[in-house]
């Protein structure tokens, strides 16, 4: 974006990272250059300030308790410690998102439009981040035109009008960015919104198999999947807080918490403004499609981080009407008193995840090291045009600064080592990090030793973080490909 004015990366049109997150960091880029620990710090300043904004957001003069709460217990959920500092959408998104629905508050309470027109702003700019923003376009759109129903009937149509034409330029960043994105597709490209709007197919990351935890292998009928997902998506909130369950705990656990969650919906409907109750509701009305329609058992739990306050929220509610029954009598006050303790010591016991990133520092002290000696050895070795099999769609390309190709995930290799054919990959790169990728990259150069010549590896005491390249021989990788397609 700063050298070029072009949004490319990995040497095409870059269609599948949202521009969001790259404007955020264009200005410490552009200031600090690409020193990491700053680029680091400026996400962790923005996890930060979600973190404040949630606190403000549903206050303790609101939401009472619940609301003291809230802040705490997304701050020790480890899906969001663990992307505190990294540099992706997520936290970028949740204080976006949290921030537009308080200066809509604070709009619908005082009228003052400065708070109308920041808060479209980053509507507008929370679409850029993730494509979830595009839920939040249509609620804004929604939501301004009921209030303008509500508040100026005496020149409704011209207070729609004028909502029309502002919800249509909240819109306009998407929409922009996704014609975009049309226009540039190609069948080697992956993008979310072209699947979902076009139907177009571009590259899946995921083309076959889904090896570990994701195997759909036991899953004997179909009707199991929303099922599991059900309880995969549920049962992994409350892991992110206390660790790991088995199937049948987390079933429990599953029920449990979606019975709170179904008591507290109406309490938090009650104290939602129509912009909230708009976009999480469309929100979950899609996580809700995709965990009863999807025949996987593959879930990416961070990209639901930004709708983690409001299922906190929910239970919170669902668990202060349990306590407050009126059939309790004198239990009743017992009851919330327990319940308090409960809850405290809950927290408590979620604590040390705000400690998860200091357990990995020797973990991300490999990664640094591995990736530096990796850019070393390539700046010197490999050719600048030369062309790179892949197993990551971003760390890797990065670093090289090579024409990279990404493989699949496909459990023969067939489909992988077709597309290493079609590009000539002189060269295949792996990492451990991404395990999804690289344990079938793994077994393709075990199946094939004479096709892969390792030519560099990093040594580190984490296993995960090891990185390795082979030199390719596609004369015989396309025997192999010529052998086993017969």
């Amino acid at each position: 974006m700063l050298q070029h004015q072009e949004y490319w990366f990995n040497f095409q049109p870059n269609l599948q990272y949202y521009p969001g997150t790259s404007i955020a960091i264009m200005l410490p880029l552009a200031l600090f250059g690409e020193d990491f620990w700053f680029l680091q710090g400026f996400i962790g300043v923005i996890s930060i300030l979600g973190i404040w904004i949630i606190s403000r957001y549903f206050s303790v003069e609101k939401y009472g308790v619940i609301g003291f709460f809230t802040p705490f217990f997304v701050l020790t959920s480890s899906i969001f410690m663990l992307y505190f500092y990294a540099l992706i959408s997520d936290s970028l998104f949740l204080t976006v998102s949290m921030a537009a629905l308080l200066c809509w508050r604070k709009y619908d309470m005082s009228g003052q439009r400065k708070f109308l027109f920041l808060c479209c702003a980053l509507v507008a700019f929370s679409s850029l981040v993730r494509l979830q923003g595009l839920f939040f376009c249509a609620a804004l759109g929604l939501a301004l035109l009921i209030h303008a129903f509500q508040h100026n009937r005496d020149t409704l149509k011209l207070s729609i009008s004028k909502m029309l034409v502002i919800g249509g330029l909240v819109c306009l960043p998407f929409i922009l960015w996704t014609a975009r994105n049309y226009f540039a597709h190609t069948p080697d490209t992956f993008n979310m919104a072209n699947g979902y709007f076009f139907g177009l197919k571009g590259l899946s990351i995921y083309a076959k198999g889904l090896p570990g935890d994701a195997s759909a292998e036991s899953v004997e009928a179909a009707w199991q999947f929303p099922l599991l997902r059900t309880s995969m998506f549920f049962g992994a909130l409350f892991e992110s807080w206390y660790g790991g369950l088995s199937t049948l705990n987390r079933h429990v656990i599953t029920v449990v918490m979606l019975v709170l969650v179904a008591l507290g919906l109406g309490p938090w409907a009650k104290r939602a403004n129509k912009l909230e109750l708009l976009y999480v509701g469309l929100s979950m009305a899609f996580i809700g499609k995709d965990i009863l329609l999807t025949k996987t058992l593959h879930i990416v739990y961070r990209y639901w981080i930004p709708m983690l306050p409001f299922i906190i929220v929910m239970m919170g509610f669902g668990i202060y009407k349990c306590v407050n029954f009126a059939w309790l009598g004198k239990l009743k006050r017992p009851a919330q008193t327990g319940a308090l303790l409960l809850v405290s010591a809950l927290l408590v016991l979620a604590s040390p995840n705000l400690l998860r990133h200091v357990e990995q520092t020797d973990k991300f002290r490999d990664e640094s090291s591995a990736i530096s000696a990796l850019k070393g050895f390539v700046d010197i070795e490999i050719p600048k045009n030369a062309v790179v099999a892949t197993v990551d769609w971003g760390v890797l390309p990065h670093t090289l600064q090579r024409r990279s190709i990404p493989l699949l995930n496909d459990p023969n290799n067939q489909q992988s080592i077709e597309r290493m054919l079609k590009y000539n990959t002189e060269y295949l790169v792996t990492f451990g990090k991404f395990a999804r990728m690289n344990d079938p990259a793994l077994n393709m150069v075990d199946r094939f030793p004479k096709v892969f010549n390792k030519i560099f590896e990093t040594y580190t005491q984490q296993p995960n973080t090891a990185i390795e390249i082979y030199r390719v021989d596609l004369a015989q990788l396309n025997e192999h490909f010529i052998r086993e397609g017969n």
